[in-house]
């Protein structure tokens, strides 16, 4: 569906932007990325970090939403803030005739997405799901090995977000309550929608839920089955795993692949780097993927060079989707099917069977 693009006076406009929340994804995976592509400004940011202002010194520092709401100067609203607001700051940015970033998760329960959705339709505003994790260089190579036919048709399929760390600390809301969502509603939407991305919807989900760590009220670990018709997908997540497994293991009809190693691009900014700097995103070798495949009537199996992950890609397919009336990468449909799987899993969990999507 073809939005109504931002009314603009020049070929490349600059888009006005309003971040909510300056926690870790605000200041980490939002607010570089606009500072650093020429076709945004960070206009305004809404809170209340005095961190802010130093850092962005031009950029306005309100505390309260609704001032950013009233501001006729911004197009754009990015919404970082904690998962249970998500839905109703985005209703209330499209009301206000602006378009609007999502974080993950896109909401808290599938309603409220279709509900976001239609304030979207009706209001002509566009609404984007933060799910950069298709940005990852290790699923950008992926998505190439499978485009190239290198694999064949896949078998088996799995991922896993695996960390190590015991106690509750860093964003505790999501984990002293059950409201919070856990690991579920944190790492799930990324490995849901590569999933969704690679595969499309699936038939039906399996999934157990577990809380592992002291003074846990929501999963800290998950075990998600995505069932197909040819094809099974293992996403798995926790957060008690000091000695992490395959980021991917995938097997095909003409062969494998298998990865170790996280995207480097979240490290690269917490030790300061900027978004387009020189080797930003590029992985070391000796992380580079294992294939093993036949490939032009002739076997392989070695090393295969990750392609630089970039993060600054979504910013870039949002201002194209924006002012040049693009499809997006990311859509809407896409994060409606990650809550329903996440509500399947939920439900697979509570009754100990396999759940099929309609």
């Amino acid at each position: 569906m073809s939005m109504k693009p931002i009314a603009v006076h020049s070929p490349n406009p600059v888009i006005q932007v309003g971040l909510v929340g300056f926690g870790l994804s605000g200041r980490l995976f939002h607010a570089p990325f606009i500072e650093g592509n020429p076709f945004f400004n960070l206009h305004s940011i809404v809170t209340t970090a005095k961190e802010a202002g130093q850092i962005y010194r031009k950029s306005k520092i309100l505390t309260d939403y609704q001032s950013l709401l009233d501001d006729g100067d911004i197009d754009l609203i990015v919404i970082c803030a904690p998962s249970a607001m998500h839905a109703g700051q985005a209703k209330l940015a499209m009301l206000s005739d602006k378009h609007v970033v999502v974080e993950k998760p896109f909401a808290m329960h599938s309603t409220a997405v279709i509900e976001m959705m239609e304030t979207s339709k009706s209001t002509a505003k566009l609404l984007f799901p933060y799910h950069n994790r298709r940005w990852d260089g290790d699923f950008l190579t992926l998505r190439q090995l499978l485009k190239e036919g290198c694999l064949g048709e896949v078998m088996e399929y799995e991922s896993r977000f695996e960390r190590y760390s015991p106690t509750i600390s860093r964003a505790a809301w999501r984990f002293d309550q059950p409201e919070g969502g856990g690991i579920l509603f944190d790492l799930g939407p990324h490995l849901i929608d590569q999933a969704i991305c690679l595969f499309g919807k699936p038939d039906a989900v399996g999934c157990r839920l577990q809380q592992q760590r002291e003074g846990s009220r929501a999963n800290d670990s998950f075990d998600l089955t995505l069932i197909y018709p040819q094809l099974t997908a293992h996403l798995k997540a926790g957060l008690l795993i000091r000695e992490a497994g395959p980021r991917f293991m995938v097997h095909g009809t003409h062969g494998s692949f298998i990865k170790y190693g996280a995207d480097p691009q979240e490290e690269n900014l917490k030790r300061g780097k900027k978004p387009l700097s020189r080797g930003f995103g590029v992985e070391p070798k000796k992380n580079f993927g294992l294939l093993n495949s036949v490939m032009n009537g002739r076997h392989f199996r070695g090393k295969y060079a990750t392609i630089p992950g970039n993060y600054m890609g979504f910013y870039d397919d949002v201002y194209q989707t924006i002012v040049h009336d693009k499809r997006p990468e990311v859509g809407q449909e896409d994060a409606l099917v990650s809550i329903q799987i996440i509500e399947a899993a939920m439900q697979s969990n509570a009754e100990q069977r396999i759940i099929e999507i309609l």
